[in-house]
């Protein structure tokens, strides 16, 4: 009964120090979060997020804010306490480091890296996950406030791009945020992209519900690898007439099968073209993370120099295209 009252109880208006509502558990790079991944509320193979989406992968259970890459990593991006309460465990130690090159059962038992545990009043509890090696500003037992910063997003764990991976609980089971209800509990007629009932105003003031995420998207005078993406690397905003290739890419987290992303490069003299790729993968319930490119010939041994600007459009079945990301390159 408790959690069936947690979806209609408008916790927004009455603000508590200890409880929900929650404020974010991050500082949101430019005031808006990137939610990459919700909790999966579909009890068996498929995938289903609070607003009956595919923002999710296969038994996730948690929450994921992501920031744009290892640089903003390296620069540090504060990780808070949603309420205020007592730090019941910490771990610190772990390196931060995509995940994906690591082998066998390496990171078993320490799936969530370096992460912090803190218990709230009235049974809440939260726990912060992939936080930074050695940015950990509190310890077991030390009494934290709402809002404090309590160390820094990482790549630590069970991680394969910077962010935070955050749990809440109540009575010990796992409660999705966004619903108010237990993981597995909200059915298809409770979906409602608009929902937030455990976060504050000012939470969702900066959180907006994406159908898909575009991660980071750029040019680059070479192909980059999913490794320099997630690295900051391969991000013009200038290149040289001379520069022996011209490439446009997009990282995106969220695809569905069937999806259509469009990449478009347009620059003077016609130089430009479009490519689309129709996402088809099967089975695909894990983290859904893919990256694409397109690049032109260079006519002659130089680029005309001028505006150059690349496109992402993003189109589902059964919904009309949507632009979700353009950038502009020079060339002198």
């Amino acid at each position: 009964m408790l959690f069936g009252a947690l979806c209609l109880v408008p916790f927004a208006t009455d603000a508590r120090a200890d409880g929900p509502p929650f404020d974010l558990p991050v500082d949101c790079p430019y005031g808006q979060c990137d939610v990459v991944h919700y909790v999966d509320h579909d009890p068996g193979p498929e995938i289903r997020d609070f607003a009956c989406g595919t923002t999710t992968y296969e038994g996730h259970r948690g929450t994921d804010f992501s920031i744009p890459d290892e640089a903003a990593m390296i620069g540090g991006v504060a990780v808070n306490a949603v309420a205020a309460g007592t730090v019941i465990a910490t771990r610190d130690g772990v390196e931060d480091i995509d995940a994906g090159r690591l082998l066998g059962d390496s990171l078993k038992g320490i799936e969530c890296g370096n992460g912090i545990l803190i218990n709230h009043d009235d049974g809440w509890q939260s726990q912060y996950c992939h936080l930074r090696r050695g940015s950990l500003t509190v310890k077991k037992g030390d009494r934290v406030e709402r809002g404090q910063s309590i160390g820094l997003i990482g790549m630590s764990g069970q991680a394969t791009f910077p962010h935070l991976h955050f749990n809440l609980r109540k009575d010990n089971q796992l409660v999705d945020p966004f619903s108010g209800t237990m993981m597995g509990a909200s059915t298809p007629q409770d979906c409602n992209a608009d929902n937030a009932v455990l976060w504050s105003k000012s939470a969702q003031d900066q959180m907006a519900y994406r159908a898909i995420t575009l991660y980071a998207f750029g040019f680059s005078p070479a192909k980059p690898n999913a490794t320099d993406i997630k690295r900051g690397y391969g991000k013009s905003s200038e290149l040289p007439a001379t520069s022996p290739g011209l490439f446009f890419w997009a990282y995106l987290i969220g695809a569905n099968n069937g999806d259509v992303i469009r990449l478009r490069l347009d620059g003077p003299k016609g130089v430009g073209g479009h490519k689309d790729f129709t996402i088809n993968v099967d089975d695909d319930n894990g983290p859904r993370a893919k990256w694409f490119y397109v690049n032109v010939n260079r006519p002659g041994d130089r680029w005309p120099a001028g505006a150059y600007r690349g496109e992402v459009t993003f189109t589902r079945p059964g919904q009309p295209p949507k632009e979700i990301g353009i950038t502009d390159l020079s060339i002198r």
